[in-house]
């Protein structure tokens, strides 16, 4: 047993999903963990594939039965990554099935306490629950009162954390919050994770979880410049629309049979400190000019008449492109 671990989730719908995960993960970011798949209600048969290239599988028991609000119960079985029986590895890092990694995951190791990225599209907590009726607006109004709901969410497509944070209880602490909470609950398991990890949760940097389609159409980046450590595809998937990235995807399910966890590969490549500033200043500035150009008519003005610098800074980013995109990788 080694002292890192990193874990997805599938279903029987989403196998070869957790195949090319773990495909990227090995050929892009040269893991030296242990792999595990969260299984849940997977046929024996299928499970064979992971087995014989020495992926550990861990049987998720169902925690519910009906969907939760639009997405399957299968996402509640992220609930036990914080059981006991994980604290055999020092450090987890759980990826979501829809992910593509592309660089070193190293970093991720060295965290202390509980980490993930911050919602891009649903960034406040009081996004992730709909109070739908009169019962659902006391229960609502009950948990304002013991959080803060404009406190920022985090995703939990990408989680890391040292195994120092689960104890005894946490597992079912998540699940006693799920049955409080389920009727006002808009976005699977993630609003429990936020309420459990209230104020208690590190900010990676959004390199570890980048939405190319938000790049794309907000932040007017092109496809081949779109870069990260993680790219993730939480509502337009690779393998459905065949874009840019499916050839991508597809090459990385390919390279799943090749994989032999007795020979360690070399990363593809490693981002320093300064790459990220670079690259996250990038997509902040690229996005501001977004909203530059959607709102010309009003914060154009106001920027150029009382932020100058900042307006022709935007004004020329056009046409630019970071120093680090010179380094991505070629797929």
């Amino acid at each position: 047993m080694k002292k890192d671990l990193l874990v997805t989730l599938a279903d029987k719908n989403y196998i070869n999903q957790a195949k090319q995960l773990f495909s990227s993960v090995y050929w892009n970011a040269g893991w030296k963990g242990d792999y595990m798949l969260l299984s849940y209600e997977i046929p024996e048969e299928e499970l064979k594939w992971f087995q014989g290239k020495g992926i550990l599988i861990k049987k998720c028991e169902p925690l519910y039965h009906n969907n939760i609000a639009h997405l399957p119960p299968v996402v509640l079985s992220k609930f036990y990554l914080f059981t006991p029986e994980f604290k055999k590895w020092k450090n987890i890092v759980y990826l979501d099935g829809d992910i593509i990694v592309r660089a070193s995951l190293d970093d991720l190791t060295k965290i202390k306490g509980f980490a993930a990225v911050q919602c891009y599209l649903n960034p406040r907590l009081h996004q992730h629950f709909r109070p739908l009726t009169e019962m659902n607006k006391k229960l609502f109004n009950g948990l304002k009162k013991h959080y803060f709901l404009k406190k920022e969410a985090f995703n939990t497509g990408v989680m890391a954390f040292n195994t120092d944070i689960i104890n005894e209880d946490s597992f079912s602490e998540l699940k006693e919050l799920f049955n409080l909470y389920r009727e006002i609950i808009f976005l699977g398991e993630q609003p429990i994770l936020n309420l459990f990890f209230y104020k208690k949760w590190v900010k990676l940097s959004l390199i570890y979880n980048i939405y190319p389609n938000f790049l794309i159409d907000r932040c007017i980046i092109r496809p081949e410049e779109v870069n990260g450590i993680i790219l993730h595809f939480p509502a337009f998937k690779p393998w459905v629309l065949k874009d840019y990235f499916y050839n991508e995807w597809r090459n990385n399910l390919e390279k799943a049979e090749q994989i032999n966890l007795n020979k360690i590969q070399n990363a593809v490549k490693v981002w320093n400190k300064e790459e990220i500033k670079k690259y996250c200043s990038y997509i902040r500035k690229r996005h501001m000019l977004f909203l530059f150009d959607r709102y010309v008519g009003c914060i154009g003005i106001f920027l150029k008449n009382n932020f100058p610098k900042l307006y022709f800074i935007l004004k020329k980013l056009k046409n630019g492109k970071p120093d680090c995109l010179d380094n991505n990788q070629n797929v």
